[in-house]
């Protein structure tokens, strides 16, 4: 992409200072892959504020134990399961950091779209009875990631994989039980010149493997062609790869409540997104930290910055009215974000300079 290296010149003056034991666990701000930032001034800067009712520390700097202490096999103890841990994951639907996660890896692909295949797997209505009779939709929906990446491996692609899992609101209430489908978007070529590597057919034998992984009864000959040749549609990406998948990851993943204490609630996914290790590798390698200071200052100086055309801001619009005001500032090129890191350390060097000028004329 060209991106990786300008970002990684700013990474020192962009990263924040290394933490310490024992200090407060400060909030993070994030620079995603397309040089933008998301943060709300209400919620993501809440001032820590220690520890009791008295919201001080719980110790002082110099009472802290710096040393480890012994491990719990060694006093005799067992390690007991986490009683915050949930007894089933996903009820809730698309976690938000899952979405920022799926936002991040497609800010990446879109970069190469003309290389971008868009799968959609929808299964027939008896093999949902069998996974949900099986509670195996976790099983499928495993085997169809790692089949997938396989024949991307074997066919010489790198393994970019992402993909959300949906309920189709109107299938589900004709059917009265709930219907997932998923989304996959993963690089189907190596060029734009080249052919798709993975025919329909290639992308038929994942569903086979993973039904018959997760248990489900596939019809033989030609009925079972034609049963896994309704349940794959593959497209290429023409467009914006975000607004492809922008509705799905909204529309069907919040849809759960009602589906909750059901006798087909096993078909609600555990796990509403998925992609594959060499992607989540990509985009960390594109995800840098961004000093809190600096993000402090950017805030404070927006309307400026905006006039001089070092960057742009919005509020973004957002459906919850109990959700704070939230900002996302668009750095424009890595050069604009240079210079604000540079107009961001001259302005902390004046302060400095005058207050330091001011406490000597003070003690005169």
């Amino acid at each position: 992409m060209g991106l990786s290296r300008d970002l990684q010149a700013l990474g020192a003056a962009l990263e924040p200072a290394e933490q310490q034991w024992g200090d407060p666990d400060l909030p993070q701000i994030s620079l995603c892959p397309r040089l933008k930032t998301t943060y709300s001034p209400r919620v993501t800067w809440a001032e820590w504020k220690g520890f009791g009712p008295d919201r001080r520390p719980s110790m002082p700097e110099w009472a802290r134990v710096w040393d480890y202490g012994p491990p719990a096999a060694a006093l005799g103890l067992s390690l007991a399961p986490n009683s915050k841990r949930p007894p089933r994951y996903g009820l809730k639907g698309l976690p938000s950091a899952g979405r920022k996660q799926v936002w991040r890896a497609l800010a990446l692909l879109e970069e190469d779209r003309r290389l971008l295949s868009f799968w959609t797997v929808s299964l027939p209505t008896a093999a949902l009875l069998d996974l949900c009779r099986l509670d195996s939709w976790p099983v499928f929906q495993d085997r169809v990631r790692k089949e997938l990446a396989r024949k991307l491996r074997a066919a010489g692609l790198p393994v970019r994989l992402v993909g959300v899992a949906e309920l189709q609101p109107a299938r589900s209430r004709a059917a009265g039980f709930p219907c997932p489908h998923l989304h996959v978007v993963f690089q189907g070529r190596k060029s734009p010149r080249d052919h798709w590597a993975l025919s329909p057919a290639d992308l038929d034998e994942v569903i086979r493997a993973a039904l018959a992984t997760a248990g489900a009864q596939v019809p033989d000959g030609i009925e079972g062609s034609g049963f896994l040749k309704s349940a794959g549609n593959v497209q290429q990406v023409k467009k914006s790869v975000r607004a492809y998948l922008s509705k799905y990851m909204t529309k069907g993943s919040g849809d759960t409540a009602r589906w909750i204490g059901h006798q087909a609630e096993a078909l609600l996914p555990r796990q509403w997104w998925f992609w594959s290790r060499p992607l989540r590798d990509w985009v960390i390698a594109h995800v840098f930290p961004i000093a809190f200071p600096f993000m402090q200052w950017v805030h404070a100086h927006r309307e400026g910055l905006e006039q001089m055309g070092l960057a742009r801001f919005r509020v973004l619009p957002l459906d919850d009215p109990r959700a704070p005001m939230t900002f996302e500032v668009g750095w424009l090129t890595c050069g604009h974000l240079g210079q604000l890191v540079y107009l961001w350390q001259t302005d902390q060097w004046d302060e400095e300079w005058m207050r330091n000028h001011r406490r000597q004329l003070s003690g005169h």
